[in-house]
């Protein structure tokens, strides 16, 4: 998976999870409370989770790409705003952010900068161990889902 396919994955799920979200809010609260409360918590686990995972991966894009701070940052707030996720993608693939590929290490493309420094292992770290992340992924899902079923069921 290139850098650019996996921000523009990255960035459609999170705007799902998102509408998701919203939908569930508006059962909860105009159309049919009883489904809303049921959906609620389910909605905000997955946004939750994905949410993570964008800040995840825009950090190892950022890193692997050495972006400058501003980039990483704006990319960091688009997530909070519904849908930005998706115009922060197509504003960072115009930019030319995500033209180059995964760079190891020992590239000589490889110029640490203060961010990719401080994050010298999380690239290759991620792209080594996609079971261990998907696991631990679906282990934040679980760890978010719970106290948000719990909260739904005794209301």
């Amino acid at each position: 998976m290139t850098p650019s396919r996996l921000l523009r994955t990255i960035s459609i799920v999170e705007a799902c999870t998102w509408a998701f979200l919203l939908l569930a809010m508006l059962a909860k609260y105009v159309v049919a409370p009883e489904l809303g409360r049921f959906l609620v918590p389910f909605a905000g686990a997955a946004h939750g989770t994905a949410f993570l995972a964008y800040l995840w991966f825009g950090l190892v894009l950022a890193a692997n790409g050495r972006w400058p701070w501003r980039a990483v940052v704006l990319g960091a707030l688009s997530s909070v705003p519904p849908f930005t996720t998706l115009l922060f993608d197509w504003w960072a693939e115009r930019r030319g952010y995500l033209a180059t590929g995964w760079l190891p290490e020992d590239s000589p493309a490889w110029r640490p900068w203060p961010l990719t420094e401080r994050m010298r292992g999380v690239v290759p770290w991620t792209l080594a161990h996609p079971i261990t992340l998907t696991l631990a992924i679906i282990a934040a899902f679980l760890f978010i889902l719970t106290p948000s079923l719990g909260s739904a069921l005794n209301a």
